[in-house]
């Protein structure tokens, strides 16, 4: 599997963006949150649009879905007198679904794309999967603000944990020994109260949660943007609780597992 960090922050800086991860297995991919900067994203990756055909909305909050219906678009725009994109598949819970078809519309509502888009409502209370060619997907609810789902993504052999804005959630223990886990790390301790309110995790939780799943590994997402540059200090406290290996990745980072 090959895992792209297209965005890896808790807002848009001048070089990152909200968090979003591409997830291929040979032909099979699924993009996993689509902020506002993710049409920019794909290009400093170096990929197209144009080539996913799966899409899971984690929730409806902005830097996780309000870039939707641009990257629809993109994807058209990039095959303009070419072989058009194929079908997109988009995954959410319902308002989430609800929120991106009403964009989508709202937002381009004098064309007619030449891809059919189908939408696949999760449930947002309790366990549910998909698969998209050879990719595994089983999403659980997270412990955010608003409804959210948390997903492990396998295809067969190797297996991803993906949190998405969460507080800790025992919840997602199922998914052991996963051979990345991607988990919000958005601040460090100091933090505590605020992280209770606004329901993110910290870096220190992020690690207590890699060391209970066994993760074979640990990258820390969805980062405050007054820690940038303050990087060591998440890894520090994350590393408290988890001995395994730590990353922060940079916009673009790729991982081969």
């Amino acid at each position: 599997m090959i895992v792209t960090i297209l965005g890896s922050c808790a807002n848009q800086t001048l070089n990152r963006e909200g968090t979003s991860v591409l997830i291929e297995s040979e032909s099979s991919n699924l993009l996993i949150d689509c902020g506002p900067g993710i049409a920019a994203s794909f290009g400093r990756a170096g990929r197209k649009t144009s080539d996913i055909n799966n899409v899971l909305l984690t929730h409806v909050h902005g830097d996780h879905s309000s870039g939707f219906a641009y990257f629809v678009w993109n994807r058209n725009f990039e095959r303009l007198g070419q072989q058009p994109a194929s079908d997109l598949n988009v995954f959410g819970s319902a308002d989430t679904i609800e929120l991106a078809k009403f964009s989508l519309e709202h937002t381009y509502p004098e064309l007619k794309f030449p891809f059919k888009i189908i939408y696949h409502e999760l449930s947002s209370d309790k366990e549910d999967s998909f698969n998209v060619e050879k990719l595994s997907v089983h999403t659980i609810p997270a412990n955010h603000a608003v409804p959210c789902l948390s997903c492990c993504v396998s295809d067969g052999n190797k297996k991803v944990v993906y949190s998405s804005d969460t507080l800790l959630n025992q919840d997602l223990l199922k998914f052991d020994n996963p051979d990345l886990l991607i988990h919000e790390g958005m601040m460090t301790d100091e933090f505590l109260e605020l992280s209770k309110k606004v329901k993110h995790s910290l870096s220190s939780q992020a690690g207590e949660f890699a060391t209970k799943v066994q993760a074979k590994q640990l990258a820390l997402v969805h980062i405050a943007p007054s820690l940038l540059g303050k990087e060591s200090a998440l890894i520090q406290e994350a590393s408290k609780n988890y001995s395994g290996p730590i990353t922060i990745p940079f916009d673009g980072t790729v991982y081969g597992i």
